[in-house]
């Protein structure tokens, strides 16, 4: 069970930046955790009136097919690659629902925020485990 600044509608997630493009900290050993059998994200569903759950993250961290589930507040997002777990969960109580269910509520309450406005400086590179660049950080404006 893991956090992350950013999750977006196909899953993929930022642990690195925030939705207005500001670096905060290394990533650490949060991608070596990805390789659980089930990763779960455990987020609020907005900070500080900014929805967590975006169209697109600013920083790719952790690619959509490492993310298993979603927990916030407002429901439980399961990756649809995951079908053993939508099968689980059919029959439950829990408040499962899609992503983009949660994305909408959220957006509804709070807006749909604009995305950072960055320059084409790179100021960070984002690799994966084994060295893979997966994204770039730029500046902000």
């Amino acid at each position: 069970m893991l956090g992350a600044t950013e999750v977006d509608v196909n899953f993929n997630a930022n642990v690195v930046t925030h939705s207005d493009g500001m670096m905060l900290h290394g990533i650490g050993g949060w991608q070596n955790c990805m390789f659980a059998h089930c990763t779960i994200l455990a987020v609020p569903s907005f900070r500080d009136r900014i929805p967590v759950i975006v169209d697109k993250v600013t920083t790719l961290c952790a690619p959509a097919e490492m993310v298993d589930v979603v927990v916030t507040e407002r429901g439980i997002a399961i990756n649809p690659r995951r079908t053993d777990l939508i099968d689980a969960t059919k029959h439950s109580d829990l408040p499962v629902r899609t992503i983009l269910e949660i994305k909408q509520e959220v957006e509804s309450l709070c807006g749909k925020p604009s995305r950072p406005k960055l320059t084409d400086k790179v100021v960070a590179v984002v690799k994966w485990v084994d060295g893979t660049v997966l994204d770039s950080i730029y500046q902000v404006t």
